[in-house]
């Protein structure tokens, strides 16, 4: 069931078996892209004056091309601009989104610390991500990926997301 959903949100038909990284990449590109339609920013939808929605990458970059084809898309009317960064203080308002690598795991707590209270979505696919604090964790399995999502988090940001997304998740909390 989550496997069909999780297609359907995607719009592709990759191959979802333990794949090299440069497909799980793409895999993840893509579901960051279709991602954006699940969720409401706070401010970008209110704020027309963004010349672009940005979709940031802090760390080591896995994704390579994969990210960059995004920059064909739109999100609420914007076009996609893709921002790469190696330290945490270059993030500011031009991203809505940004993804954390798992290079970037040992300062993932203060990282997390520095972008709490702002319209960032916080994403990565490192271990623990949503119990430590991250809005959303992609999870691979055998043949799937799948989605944890700290809904404290994202709330506390102000963002609401949409229910179709929370029944393919799993709710983590970042509380004990």
């Amino acid at each position: 069931m989550q496997l069909s959903i999780l297609l359907l949100l995607t719009g592709i038909s990759l191959p979802l078996y333990p794949a090299t990284p440069s497909t799980e990449y793409k895999l993840k590109a893509a579901l960051i892209y279709k991602l954006t339609k699940f969720i409401e920013w706070p401010e970008v939808q209110s704020d027309q004056s963004q010349s672009s929605f940005g979709i940031c990458l802090l760390g080591e970059d896995l994704f390579g091309e994969a990210l960059d084809e995004l920059e064909e898309r739109n999100v609420l009317e914007q076009s996609i601009t893709v921002y790469r960064f190696s330290q945490s203080d270059a993030i500011d308002a031009r991203c809505q989104i940004v993804f954390i690598s798992k290079s970037k795991q040992a300062f993932v707590v203060p990282i997390l610390q520095s972008l709490k209270d702002r319209p960032i979505l916080t994403l990565s696919d490192m271990a623990d991500f949503a119990k430590q604090g991250g809005m959303l964790q992609f999870t691979t399995g055998k043949k799937h990926v799948g989605f944890r999502i700290n809904l404290e988090s994202a709330k506390q940001s102000n963002f609401v997301i949409a229910a179709p997304l929370l029944d393919i998740a799993t709710i983590i909390s970042s509380k004990p």
